[in-house]
């Protein structure tokens, strides 16, 4: 049973997760996909799987959370902490309401 079994959605394949961002950056801020570091600005709580997929493929995660209300951006900023515990991560606050999550390994200083 996976954690998405518990709001009663069907788990989504990687491909249907990424599909609607390749090419123009439309949004959730997928700059840096490539590279060591992805840049997300989420939209809505849906958003999450993508960033925890980019921090479990090894790359620094860093989530603007301006956008949001306050209280998805508290949802946003649980699923993570969650996320990047059972991966053995780490989170740093950049600034408000801006946050990196690194992946197991990966140390910032």
């Amino acid at each position: 049973m996976g954690v998405f079994d518990l709001f009663g959605k069907e788990p989504k394949t990687r491909n249907e997760r990424t599909s609607r961002f390749k090419g123009a950056n439309n949004g959730i801020g997928d700059v840096g996909h490539n590279g060591p570091v992805s840049v997300f600005t989420p939209t809505s709580y849906e958003d999450v799987e993508l960033i925890i997929d980019a921090i479990r493929d090894g790359k620094n995660a860093v989530v603007h959370l301006n956008e949001l209300t306050q209280e998805t951006s508290l949802r946003i900023l649980d699923m993570l902490s969650g996320a990047i515990y059972a991966l053995g991560g780490g989170v740093y606050e950049m600034s408000k309401n801006i946050f990196m999550f690194s992946p197991s390994g990966v140390e910032v200083k």
